[in-house]
């Protein structure tokens, strides 16, 4: 089995984004929950959790496991949207669903009828944006459910998209492309953003969302221009 070493860009890249999440678990030390209040709990827990995952991602980049990193994008993206969900759009009932039977229900309140479907992970998605939006704030947690939803699925549960980055034509190996690692850096530094910012959002510290969202942009342009450069570089 051949292995390589992690590109000296995407190192760096790593540990811009390390630094980024540091500070975000920093900005949201000391917040303090009522217990009473299920929704800001809730979206606390799960903000801290998209955070653990994409930490936990990042180092494995450095280590060039991106085998790993690729598994664990579409469950960092469900518990951001799971949070935002329970936050912004759920029902007490379905709030109080949550916490008993530890799923999801479609339905809003008791007592209505017809089959308690569970919420997919698009429906989350789209009633996160469409709430969202009603508040003026741009959303596309849909669309990045619609482009990515089979690859998710493919990575997470052992599909081909895994397989096929496991050998580079001679040797069995950890076969990423430099842009696919970059992208997956690019993914942790929003959904840590995106988790972050949602969350002192929610329990109006507004001063230290601006300050997430002022140290995240000129990591975010970096890691934007580098990603198309090295399409550029790709397609030539």
């Amino acid at each position: 089995m051949k292995n390589y070493s992690p590109d000296p860009e995407i190192i760096f890249s790593s540990l811009e984004i390390q630094k980024f999440i540091k500070s975000c678990k920093n900005a949201i030390e000391g917040l303090k929950a009522n217990p009473s209040d299920k929704r800001k709990l809730l979206l606390m827990q799960f903000s801290l959790r998209v955070l653990y995952n994409t930490s936990a991602s990042i180092q494995l980049s450095t280590a060039n496991h991106n085998g790993a990193v690729a598994c664990l994008m579409r469950p960092t993206f469900e518990l951001l949207c799971r949070g935002l969900w329970l936050n912004l759009c759920a029902t007490d009932y379905q709030i109080d669903y949550f916490i008993r039977k530890d799923k999801l229900t479609a339905k809003k309140q008791f007592g209505e009828t017809g089959k308690a479907k569970e919420m997919n992970l698009g429906r989350l998605a789209k009633e996160v944006d469409n709430r969202m939006g009603q508040y003026g704030f741009p959303n596309k947690l849909f669309d990045i459910f619609e482009q990515n939803k089979t690859v998710f699925n493919s990575l997470t549960h052992g599909g081909l998209v895994l397989l096929n980055n496991t050998f580079d034509g001679q040797y069995v190996t950890n076969s990423f492309s430099k842009e696919d690692v970059l992208r997956q850096c690019y993914f942790q530094l929003l959904m840590s953003a995106s988790s972050t910012s949602s969350l002192l959002n929610a329990f109006k510290n507004f001063d230290e969302a601006e300050k997430i969202i002022f140290k995240f942009n000129p990591i975010h342009d970096t890691l934007r221009e580098t990603i198309e450069l090295q399409e550029t570089f790709t397609s030539n």
